[in-house]
């Protein structure tokens, strides 16, 4: 896989979604999507490293402020964990559902940069360890037989 699906983008959504859930303030959906994005490091920098992950979010930021502009304020860094900085000010001057969207669009590259780096099986067996009730089913999404 080398282009974005609708199975990744409906995953990407559905992260985005899951973890901002019930939060209004901009601080607080920003933290919700930070969240996302170290609960994803979590699980994947114990195959691809901190240098890996790190490397595959630089060249997701980089695509996503390709659609979203307002994302080049903001930063994101990996080391002991995520930190993105300016997610909550882009929230502030773009409005809620804009910075929903470049996230989506940023966990979905980085989602699809997986796929091609380690596989599309890996990528989603290990995303179903990050989120419980991940959603998927379909052949290649990585999910397992009984």
């Amino acid at each position: 896989m080398s282009t974005h699906d609708s199975r990744t983008r409906a995953l990407a959504r559905w992260i985005i979604e899951h973890e901002i859930a019930g939060r209004e303030m901009p601080a607080d959906i920003a933290v919700g999507i930070e969240g996302a994005f170290r609960r994803l490091y979590q699980v994947m920098s114990m195959v691809i490293g901190p240098t890996g992950f790190q490397a595959v979010v630089t060249r997701a930021v980089h695509l996503t402020r390709r659609a979203f502009p307002a994302f080049n304020a903001c930063d994101v860094t990996c080391g002991d964990t995520v930190v993105m900085k300016g997610i909550p000010d882009m929230i502030e001057r773009e409005g809620a559902a804009p910075a929903g969207a470049a996230a989506v669009l940023l966990l979905d590259n980085v989602i699809v940069l997986l796929c091609s780096f380690i596989g599309e099986d890996l990528t989603f067996r290990l995303l179903r360890r990050g989120w419980t009730g991940f959603p998927g089913g379909a052949e290649g999404s990585g999910e397992e037989e009984a």
